[in-house]
């Protein structure tokens, strides 16, 4: 097992991206990711940081995160991940529960290439629907 040299900086960035994506501090959060970052959603596919994480404020109105756990690449490479709850109030009241994982490509600078959102979607859209689409109209 080889552990990237980068491993600490890489957890701290995760740490600090969720302390951000639970205040809902958007700029900052795009500021973790190079300026070509990528988000790949389950629900709205794949997007430019800035762009994602802007629809994602615009659907919700609170952000809880719960018993986040990191994990760093035991391969050497330039990934992480990290395991959460996410408690999600959506901007119409709406509120959902779920696990998810999101996995971060770190570029050579340390800023996140891209980021890969991992949940089941069904119980999601099942019990909220489309809230992005609803938010996109407003």
């Amino acid at each position: 097992m080889v552990i990237s040299s980068n491993a600490l900086s890489y957890i701290h960035t995760i740490e600090r991206y969720l302390a951000l994506l639970a205040a809902g501090d958007v700029r900052a959060i795009v500021s973790l990711f190079s300026p070509q970052g990528m988000v790949h959603s389950p629900f709205l596919g794949v997007k430019p940081a800035g762009e994602f994480f802007e629809q994602l404020k615009a659907a919700t109105r609170r952000s809880v995160l719960e018993d986040a756990e990191v994990f760093v690449s035991g391969a050497g490479s330039r990934r992480a991940s990290v395991c959460f709850t996410y408690q999600w109030e959506l901007a119409d009241g709406s509120q959902v529960s779920f696990r998810c994982v999101d996995i971060f490509d770190f570029d050579e600078d340390g800023l996140i290439a891209s980021m890969t959102i991992i949940y089941d979607t069904a119980p999601i859209r099942a019990e909220v629907g489309d809230k992005y689409r609803r938010a996109e109209m407003t």
